[in-house]
């Protein structure tokens, strides 16, 4: 079957603090708009929490795990969809230099890599280097913006709701969680962008990108990037980026070159 004939199987990655569960509503929207089949990697509240202790080696052993086990079922490499520091985790899995003495290299299973309000690198107030910084300077040195294209395709994702004068919304449990995130992060509140992360950093040079105004970051709140609406905004870019990667690799995507004169 032709690359642009193809359907992805998708593996959904989620962010600092979150259970896997709470990508349930996200995983049946993205079966709704056209994906194969779609699975969350089980990732769980404390092994967020055993980030600070043990570095986010082991964070990426388990999103390369759900990978791996997503390509053994799909007849082409998935696509993979991280949410904020799930688009770091994702990141790190493919990355063939390990960190924390941990490596996984899973980038032949991956034909797109897409990242929803990922902080690609963070403010230069924050005020200590922690396991997503590590990460973060880990994958600029090493792995930098789009190091596997073209065999795997890159989409970002980010959004500026603040910028666009929306209010983000004020109940107790949000403020706190977003204080708890806005200290990893180094942001200041009011900050151009999803809400907690800025805009800016959500981009990886050289990398397609799509920008929404009307999101915010997610996912105890909304409306936010595993929302319907949003989806239907990246959701087309990603299989598009997926195909162009299938086609490089089935060699037809591949630019001919003309022979050189004699």
């Amino acid at each position: 079957m032709a690359a642009n004939e193809r359907s992805p199987h998708v593996v959904i990655i989620g962010g600092f603090l979150t259970e896997a569960l709470q990508y349930g509503p996200m995983r049946q929207r993205l079966l709704v708009a056209g994906a194969e089949r779609v699975t969350v990697a089980p990732i769980h509240l404390p092994d967020w929490g055993v980030m600070g202790l043990a570095g986010m080696g082991p964070l990426l052993l388990r999103g390369a795990r759900a990978i791996r086990e997503a390509r053994r079922a799909s007849p082409d490499p998935v696509i993979v969809v991280g949410h904020s520091m799930g688009g770091l985790v994702a990141r790190l899995a493919t990355c063939e230099v390990p960190l924390d003495g941990r490596r996984a290299a899973v980038a032949d299973d991956v034909g797109c890599l897409v990242t929803l309000g990922a902080p690609h690198a963070f403010a230069p107030r924050i005020p200590w280097r922690h396991a997503g910084v590590r990460a973060a300077e880990h994958l600029a040195r090493f792995c930098p913006s789009g190091y596997f294209t073209p065999r795997t395709a890159y989409l970002t994702v980010g959004s500026r709701f603040v910028r666009a004068g929306r209010r983000i919304p004020t109940r107790t449990p949000v403020q706190l969680f977003n204080v708890v995130l806005r200290a990893l992060t180094g942001e200041t509140p009011g900050v151009d962008g999803d809400g907690l992360v800025d805009a800016d950093r959500c981009r990886l040079e050289g990398v397609r990108h799509v920008e929404l105004d009307d999101t915010l970051h997610g996912v105890v709140y909304g409306p936010w990037y595993g929302d319907t609406q949003a989806i239907e905004r990246w959701w087309p870019a990603a299989v598009e980026e997926w195909r162009s990667a299938l086609a490089t690799r089935d060699g037809t995507g591949v630019p001919q070159v003309e022979p050189a004169a004699a």
